[in-house]
């Protein structure tokens, strides 16, 4: 079989991002955050293979799957696999990949349990960091956005300033499938992030239109994910909370709040932006009230036979 004719400059690393930009020029010009969602996976995978898509094989991609074991979690396994997939159908649909593109197979990672934030907890924090002087503003209102709205921390950092809208919501981009999906506070929460608006915008010139930001010398920058974890942590050590929880705790406690109100899996998923109800039993298999009653009832019953 004669081998399809590839210009030997591919393989040098400027055309490994190359690739990657004709890739990423084409995600932005429906989705504005492509750069900060997909980038760093396609150019990690780009440059680990060092091949055009002519010369990809299924084993280049195997190997890259390979390398990500026991580095990564499971689920954050699944979603660079998925974001290396899609952009390998960017280049099957030109006809410019070679191997069948189910050979690209993805596999599920099986999510890492989380404890929801206990309402009482919630409350402990919020009140701590009203109590305190200066006031914490900025953390303050991620935390109580976290609770209000169930959304995933690199979802509530991607927020920008224009995205606020009067009626205490905001359209966000759902992290894992990139659909669009509107959130919702309440009045109290939006008050709190009114007054951290006042804040940032006082601070001076920001070159960024991020909503969350940290200074870094006289230049202020948005709050990237791990900063936000080691201030929820500094929180927690403050208020005296020894449980080991997350910002990802409050996305199971909104869940199980809704769990508890007896709403339809099917319409929680659409709330918190999962692409079916059958990913919502991970998080409310054990926390369904009628559960956790019903296990109690036959214990009753079990007893009163004894």
């Amino acid at each position: 079989m004669c081998r399809p004719f590839v210009d030997d400059t591919y393989l040098t690393s400027s055309n490994n991002s190359d690739l990657v930009h004709e890739y990423l020029s084409w995600k932005r010009s429906y989705t504005k955050r492509a750069h900060q969602v997909y980038g760093s996976w396609v150019h990690r995978f780009q440059e680990f293979v060092n091949k055009p898509p002519e010369l990809l094989r299924h084993t280049d991609y195997t190997a890259f799957a390979s390398s990500l074991r026991g580095k990564h979690a499971p689920c954050g396994i699944e979603f660079a696999l998925n974001v290396v997939h899609n952009y390998l159908r960017f280049f099957s649909e030109q006809g410019r990949l070679r191997f069948p593109l189910y050979l690209a197979r993805v596999p599920r990672g099986a999510a890492q349990s989380h404890e929801a934030v206990e309402e009482s907890e919630y409350i402990q924090i919020v009140s701590a960091l009203r109590a305190k002087r200066p006031r914490p503003l900025r953390d303050l209102a991620m935390i109580m956005l976290l609770h209000d709205t169930g959304v995933r921390i690199g979802e509530l950092l991607s927020l920008e300033l224009g995205d606020l809208e009067e009626d205490n919501s905001a359209v966000i981009h759902t992290e894992k499938t990139n659909r669009e999906r509107r959130i919702f506070w309440n009045a109290a929460t939006d008050d709190v992030v009114q007054q951290y608006l006042v804040e940032r915008v006082n601070r001076g010139p920001v070159e960024t239109d991020a909503l969350f930001v940290t200074s870094c010398g006289r230049v202020a920058k948005p709050l990237d994910r791990r900063s936000a974890e080691r201030a929820f942590k500094s929180v927690l050590r403050r208020v005296g909370i020894e449980r080991k929880l997350s910002p990802h705790s409050f996305r199971h406690a909104f869940i199980h709040r809704l769990a508890k109100l007896s709403v339809p899996d099917a319409i929680i998923a659409q709330l918190v932006g999962h692409s079916t109800p059958n990913t919502i039993v991970h998080y409310t298999k054990l926390s369904r009230p009628e559960f956790r009653e019903y296990a109690h009832r036959q214990l009753e019953v079990s007893a009163a036979n004894t």
